[in-house]
C-alpha cells in the first residue's frame, strides 16, 4: 500500500519536472534562434523571411506551450523585430479603451516605462477599432494618425497587426523602422500576423488553463443549479419578493439528524406582505430555498446573478451575450403568464439596467447582440428583439444612458397588454385572425397602458409605448388614430422597431437579403406609417451595425424615404 501511494508521488513529481524540462527546453530553443537566426541551417538563405518559414512552427509550438503570458510577451517582441529586422517594437493588450503596455524593445527607457496610455486614434487605435493589419510607408505623412502617438515608433515605417482572441481585438503586435530602410513587405504582414495567431492560442490556452483552476462565473452557477447533490437553491429575499423568484414556493432549511432538510413556508403567490418580511428579519432568517425544476428555473437563477455573470471576461463574450438574450426570453415568458404587473416591471428595469451596462462597457457586444436574434414568430422573442434593437438603436442616435434605460424598459414590455388576451389567438398572423379577434388583440395597447401606469415604478414615457405603438405617422393607427408628433417620439421609434421584426419573422431564415427586403417594404407599400427621419436613421443605423455602408441596395432604400 505504502509502495503504491509512494510510486504515485514519484510519478506526480517526474511528471512536474518533465513538463518544467519541456518548457525550459522551448524556451532555450527561442533563444537560440533569436540570438543565431542564421545558424539553424546551413543551406538557407540569408534574408529574415528563410528564417521565419523554416522555424515558424517549432516557435509556435514554444509559444503555446507556455501558461505564463509574462513570459511570453518578451520572447514575441524579441522574435518579431529581429525576425523582420526592425529596429524597434512593442506589444500591447487592450483594456477597454485602455492599452497596457506588456513588452517594448528598442524604445528610449521613459517611453517604455509609461505601461498604460489611451486607445487613441494612432495606428494601434486604428487596428483595435477595425481588427485588421496595418503597414504605414511614412508615419510622418500619414494625415489619418495622431501625431501626439509618434512616440511610440522610431523612424518611418510601421507594421501593426490584431492579436484576437475571445471573439475581439486583445492585443496588437507593432514593429518599426526596418534596418535596411526598406517598407515591410507582404512577407513581414504574413509573419506577424501568424506570430500574432499563435499568441492568440497562448492566450485561449491560458484562458482555459485559468478557467479549469478558477471556473467563470458562468460554468460556476450552471454547475451550481444542475449539482444532483442539491435540489434547492439559497435566494435572496429580494429575488422573492420583486424579482426572478416571485410566484415560486419557498422553503427553510432546517437540520435533522444532521442532515439538511427544507420545509414547505409559502406556496406559490401567498408570499411576501411586509408583515411576512417583517417576521423573517425578527427570526433572523437568513437563507430561503426554492426547488430546481428545469430549465425555466435555471434561468431565473441566472436572471438573479446576471450581473456577475456579463462582468466575468473569463467567459466569452458569446456565452454572455447568449446568456443575457435567453434570461430575457424566459423573463418574458413569466410576464405573460399574468404574473404581478409590478414584478415585471422591476425584472424588466433590472435586465435593461445590467444589459445596458454590458453594452456600454463593451462595444464588441453589439455585433453580437445583433446576431444573437432569433426571428421565429415567437411573441416572448418578439418584445427581447424589439428591446435589443431598441437600445443599441438609441445608442446609436446618442440618446442619454436615462434616457435608453425608459425606452428600452418601454419596449421590452410594450406588448404586456397581451397577457391579458386570450394566448391562443397570440399564435396566428393578424391575417388568420377572424374580425372579432382581431378586435380583441388590438385591446392589447390600452390593456398594456393600464397595467404598466397603475403599476407606479414606470415613467410615463415607457408607458406610453405600450398604448401607442400601433399608431401611425399618418393618423389611421390605433387605439386613439394620432397623428405625427402627436405620438411621443419613443412610440414613433417602436412603430419602426415592432413593423421591421414582425416583418424579418416572416422571412425565409438565411436569407441574405432579408433585412433589405423588409425596409424596402416598408418604405414603399407603408408610405404614411412610419417617421421619415427616423426611419432614416434606422436603416442608416443597420447599414452601419452591417458593416455595409457602401452597399448600393441600402442607399437605394434611403434615397425612397428621402
Amino acid at each position: 500500500m505504502t509502495t503504491n501511494l509512494l510510486t504515485q508521488t514519484v510519478r506526480e513529481d517526474l511528471k512536474i519536472v518533465q513538463d518544467t524540462l519541456s518548457d525550459i527546453r522551448c524556451l532555450a530553443k527561442l533563444h537560440y534562434l533569436l540570438h543565431h537566426p542564421r545558424s539553424t541551417d546551413k543551406l538557407m538563405d540569408e534574408s529574415y523571411d528563410s528564417l521565419k518559414e523554416l522555424n515558424l512552427k517549432e516557435i509556435g509550438y514554444a509559444l503555446t506551450s507556455v501558461l505564463d503570458l509574462q513570459r511570453i510577451f518578451p520572447l514575441v517582441n524579441n522574435i518579431t523585430v529581429s525576425g523582420t529586422g526592425s529596429l524597434s517594437g512593442i506589444i500591447v493588450l487592450v483594456n477597454g479603451d485602455e492599452v497596457q503596455l506588456k513588452a517594448a524593445k528598442g524604445l528610449p527607457g521613459h517611453v517604455a516605462n509609461d505601461s498604460i496610455f489611451k486607445v487613441g486614434d494612432g495606428a494601434i487605435g486604428w487596428v483595435v477599432k477595425c481588427g485588421k493589419s496595418l503597414v504605414i510607408d511614412d508615419i510622418e505623412k500619414d494625415l489619418r494618425f495622431n501625431k501626439q502617438q509618434f512616440q511610440w515608433y522610431l523612424g518611418k515605417t510601421v507594421l501593426c497587426v490584431p492579436i484576437r482572441a475571445r471573439g475581439r481585438v486583445v492585443g496588437v503586435i507593432s514593429v518599426n523602422s526596418k534596418k535596411s530602410g526598406d517598407s515591410y513587405t507582404d512577407n513581414d504582414v504574413r509573419f506577424l500576423e501568424t506570430i500574432a495567431a499563435y499568441v492568440a492560442i497562448a492566450i485561449r490556452n491560458t484562458d482555459l488553463y485559468e478557467r479549469l483552476k478558477n471556473p467563470n462565473k458562468l460554468d460556476h452557477f450552471t454547475s451550481t443549479y444542475y449539482d444532483k447533490n442539491h435540489k434547492y437553491l439559497p435566494v435572496t429575499l429580494r429575488s422573492i419578493k420583486t424579482g426572478a423568484f416571485a410566484g415560486c414556493d419557498l422553503y427553510l432549511q432546517t437540520v435533522v439528524n444532521d442532515e439538511n432538510k427544507y420545509l414547505l413556508y409559502c406556496k406559490g403567490n401567498n408570499l411576501f406582505d411586509d408583515e411576512r418580511k417583517e417576521s423573517f428579519v425578527k427570526k433572523n432568517i437568513n437563507k430561503i430555498y426554492v426547488a430546481k425544476n428545469g430549465n425555466a428555473q435555471y434561468l431565473r437563477y441566472m436572471e438573479t446573478n446576471l450581473e456577475q455573470v456579463v462582468h466575468d471576461e473569463m467567459a466569452t463574450l458569446h456565452e454572455r451575450v447568449h446568456i443575457v438574450y435567453e434570461v430575457a426570453t424566459n423573463m418574458m415568458t413569466d410576464a405573460l403568464k399574468d404574473s404581478s404587473v409590478g414584478i415585471t416591471v422591476e425584472r424588466a428595469r433590472d435586465w435593461t439596467t445590467v444589459a445596458l451596462d454590458f453594452m456600454l462597457r463593451d462595444k464588441e457586444v453589439y455585433s453580437h447582440l445583433m446576431e444573437m436574434l432569433a426571428y421565429d414568430k415567437n411573441v416572448m422573442r418578439h418584445s427581447v428583439n424589439t428591446a435589443i434593437l431598441g437600445l443599441l438603436f438609441g445608442y446609436y442616435l446618442e440618446m442619454p444612458v436615462n434616457d435608453l434605460l425608459t425606452l428600452g424598459t418601454g419596449l421590452l414590455l410594450h406588448d404586456i397588454g397581451k397577457a391579458k388576451i386570450d394566448h391562443s389567438m397570440m399564435k396566428k398572423d393578424m391575417e388568420e385572425l377572424t374580425k372579432e379577434e382581431r378586435e380583441q388583440m388590438r385591446k392589447h395597447t390600452d390593456l398594456g397602458f393600464i397595467l404598466l401606469s397603475n403599476s407606479g415604478n414606470l415613467p410615463m414615457e415607457a408607458c406610453l409605448i405600450a398604448k401607442q405603438h400601433h399608431e401611425r405617422y399618418n393618423g389611421k393607427g390605433y387605439p386613439d388614430g394620432l397623428k405625427g408628433e402627436e405620438i411621443h417620439y419613443y412610440s414613433r421609434i417602436t412603430r419602426i422597431l415592432d413593423e421591421f421584426e414582425i416583418r424579418m419573422s416572416k422571412n425565409t431564415p438565411n436569407d441574405s437579403n432579408a433585412a433589405f427586403n423588409v425596409l424596402q417594404n416598408m418604405v414603399k407599400g407603408m408610405d404614411g406609417n412610419f417617421d421619415k427621419g427616423i426611419l432614416k436613421k434606422f436603416i442608416d443605423f443597420l447599414q452601419v451595425s452591417a458593416g455595409e455602408e457602401s452597399d448600393e441596395a441600402q442607399h437605394k432604400v434611403v434615397e425612397l424615404v428621402e
